[in-house]
């Protein structure tokens, strides 16, 4: 008799993407679980248990013969319990199946880094165990007075002593020798103590209170809350997750950025202390891996998080919450592809859960599904704060008369005056320019050519903060310190154009007096961007200058100026979301000014100030928005009137590259014949080289789920064929699909 065990190899390999069968005599052993195994030349290969290991009554030898295949054997088993159970296996087949991706990816997305599926989880951060001591029933008649006074003092203790702390190692020794104290490990958490702050009871607005309500009683699984910014979408957060607490089941609450965790961790953590979890991807491998035990285990019930922390293991979840649900941000771009918001979908399927999308400006395929009652639609239209009118200022950039060029380049006459108006009325403003580094070019002068990144073959941005050109996409980074030019070998450089870091040169130079901060992804650590937000939120700044982390989310009652330095620069992407886009971005910057009491301004400097999107946005007129945008979207057939699926196709050489990309072009040509699909492509994307890898990409259009699935699921095949070049499949695409 024997175990025979399904597992998936842990390597990304798609000949690799099907179980392989072993045996084991361990009746312990369960889905879910780690192994190791030996595969090909490997000794030790770390497998993932995909399916439950089915019990062989026969002997192993009598088995292989009348299989006609000789099994290996398990070497050893990793976890002690598995780490996805049945559900979450489920989630992971359904996600593989839906976005055409490797079930190891999938796994791998969906689990901490000290505990995936691969060989070098094994060297990561795993559980912490410090030896504490405990008393065992013993006659104290018998001891000694030093081996008594220990043994009463560890008596004294429920949880322990910690061995460590014990000076009185002799009477120690004695007494673990007479068996009167034992040793034990006992697991450490490493996870820090979060803030909190005194709750002041906020009763619910009439709107907040319907809108909760309309979650609680409603029979519907997804609810669209659209409430305008400054509605007060949290406190219906707080509240909901509340009430479910009280039901015995868990929330989940999905926030667009790490910059938001911090407020939004304060607030949840204030109301939910002892059972809440905070994921994201900037915490540490250890603190990841604390965080999913507590949470596996079922002592969190509250998770809030990013993108990743969609998968969760929350127990009897009943509610999940994506804040900000229009953000870009919830869809992964490199493989497994995923949305959230999409995989949300999935696991309200498998654990009966109720769904809230939550924004201001809904993503326009979600207000769609509301308009027709596939998702039930909730509305919170007046803000909570009076005063919440803006003023709203349009710079016309076309207009060179605007600029000083002995003052700023970039920082128009009028929004110089507006930042000076601020700052003598004792105010605080927000500066956004949605680019980072210096400048987007370091240029010679010599040759009149920009400096190129080596990999990529697109212009190098320049940091002036730390002497360096960088390559935003693959990371290369070359020191402007003795840089010569690599066409001429010139060293007279100039930089063209503009980002956060320049941004704020100039405003130092403008406002010498003034308190100035700035937030990118550049500097934003865990404790940069805390310390940051913090210090301006109790006044110690006066300015922020950032990237779009500082237009989502952030309640600054002293904010009345909020400018954009470049409000069309979504516009120029090419992409059918850049309206989208567009307007979320210009509609919640608008929403951070005039919190307060004092009415808000806002400013925009853009090259089309008369483009409608623009307008609308600026006016955080969504309804008309949205009719527009519904308008184009079918006139061009684009979502939610049609779906989407992208393929890249990316290797070393340029010539296999396109020799592949026109390979699955004709494959699916001939397979879509007499259906309704639409092909483009292949076509060179806006960067066609990455990090030294040439890229094509084939869209392709259609009305038909259930069909593209086949059709793309034979993708597989030419993959098999073609391993010296990537074949990945995006169904769904983001800002990638044209």
């Amino acid at each position: 008799m024997f175990y025979l065990v399904k597992v998936l190899i842990g390597r990304a390999v798609v000949a690799l993407d099907r179980p392989f069968s072993y045996y084991s005599e361990d009746d312990s052993l369960q889905q879910g679980m780690r192994v190791l195994v030996s595969f090909g030349s490997s000794k030790e290969t770390v497998a993932f248990i995909v399916e439950k290991p089915v019990k062989i009554e026969m002997s192993l030898e009598e088995y292989q013969a009348q299989q006609g295949m000789k099994l290996s054997k398990i070497l050893s088993k990793i976890d002690s319990t598995p780490l996805l159970d049945e559900e979450g296996l489920e989630l992971a087949k359904r996600i593989a199946s839906y976005y055409q991706c490797d079930l190891i990816k999938v796994l791998s997305a969906m689990l901490p880094p000290s505990l995936k599926p691969k060989n070098s989880a094994l060297n990561k951060a795993q559980g912490k165990f410090v030896d504490f001591v405990f008393s065992l029933p013993f006659d104290i008649n018998t001891l000694s007075k030093n081996e008594r006074e220990l043994y009463q003092k560890v008596s004294q203790e429920d949880d322990g002593i910690r061995y460590g702390k014990i000076t009185a190692k002799k009477a120690l020794a004695s007494l673990l020798e007479k068996k009167a104290l034992e040793v034990r490990e006992i697991p450490v958490s490493r996870i820090p103590e979060l803030e909190v702050k005194k709750l002041i009871p906020v009763d619910l607005t009439k709107e907040q209170q319907e809108a909760k309500d309309g979650v609680l009683q409603g029979e519907q699984k997804v609810y669209l809350l659209q409430g305008v910014t400054g509605s007060g979408k949290t406190e219906v957060y707080i509240s909901l997750a509340e009430e479910f607490l009280k039901q015995g089941k868990g929330v989940l609450v999905l926030i667009p950025e790490i910059a938001l965790t911090d407020r939004m961790s304060i607030l949840f953590a204030s109301h939910f202390k002892d059972t809440i979890s905070i994921l994201n991807s900037s915490l540490s491998d250890a603190r990841k891996y604390d965080e999913y035990q507590r949470i596996h285990s079922g002592e969190s019930l509250v998770v809030l998080g990013t993108r990743s922390a969609i998968f969760a293991p929350i127990q009897n979840l009943g509610l999940i919450i994506i804040d900000e649900e229009h953000a870009s941000t919830y869809k992964q771009d490199s493989t497994p592809y995923y949305d959230a918001i999409q995989v949300a979908l999935m696991r309200s399927e498998l654990s009966d859960c109720k769904i809230l999308l939550g924004s201001a400006t809904p993503r326009v395929i979600d207000k769609a599904r509301a308009m027709k009652n596939v998702y039930h639609p909730l509305y919170m239209k007046q803000r909570i704060a009076p005063n919440q009118d803006k003023e709203i200022l349009f710079v016309d950039m076309n207009d060179s008369s605007i600029f000083d060029p002995k003052v700023s380049s970039f920082y128009s006459k009028t929004l110089i005056d507006e930042i000076a108006k601020t700052l003598e009325a004792h105010q605080q403003a927000l500066i956004l320019i949605n680019r980072r580094g210096y400048s987007p070019i370091y240029y010679c002068r010599n040759c009149q050519k920009a400096v190129i990144c080596p990999n990529c073959n697109i212009p190098l941005s320049h940091h002036k903060r730390d002497d360096s050109l960088r390559c935003h996409h693959c990371g290369y980074r070359v020191s402007t310190i003795a840089y010569q030019c690599p066409t001429c070998k010139g060293n007279d450089f100039t930089s063209l154009g503009f980002g956060t870091e320049r941004a704020l040169e100039d405003l130092k130079m403008l406002f010498p007096k003034a308190r100035i901060a700035r937030l990118d992804s550049d500097i934003a650590s865990n404790n940069v961007r805390h310390e940051t937000l913090e210090a301006f939120a109790h006044g110690e700044f006066d300015i922020v200058v950032g990237t779009e982390v500082i237009a989502k989310g952030h309640d600054f009652p002293k904010v009345t100026l909020a400018a954009m330095l470049d409000a069309d620069c979504c516009l120029k992407l090419p992409t059918y979301l850049a309206n989208e886009e567009t307007f979320n971005l210009i509609s919640q910057f608008v929403g951070r000014a005039g919190r307060g009491k004092v009415k808000g301004r806002v400013l925009l400097q853009t090259y089309v100030p008369d483009n409608i999107v623009i307008q609308l946005a600026a006016k955080q007129d969504y309804e008309t928005f949205y009719s527009l945008e519904m308008e184009e979207r079918r006139k061009y057939q684009y979502p939610p009137y049609t779906f989407l699926t992208n393929i890249i196709i990316k290797g070393m050489e340029q010539k296999r590259v396109e020799d592949v990309a026109l390979k699955v072009k004709d494959y699916l040509m001939e397979n879509i014949k007499g259906r309704k699909f639409n092909l483009y492509g292949p076509t060179i994307p806006y960067i066609a080289h990455i990090n030294g890898r040439y890229y094509r990409t084939i869209l392709l259009k259609y009305k038909n789920q259930k069909e593209a699935s086949e059709l793309l699921s034979g993708i597989k095949v030419l993959r098999l064929a073609n391993k010296d070049v990537d074949i990945s499949i995006d169904v769904d695409p983001g800002s990638e699909a044209i």
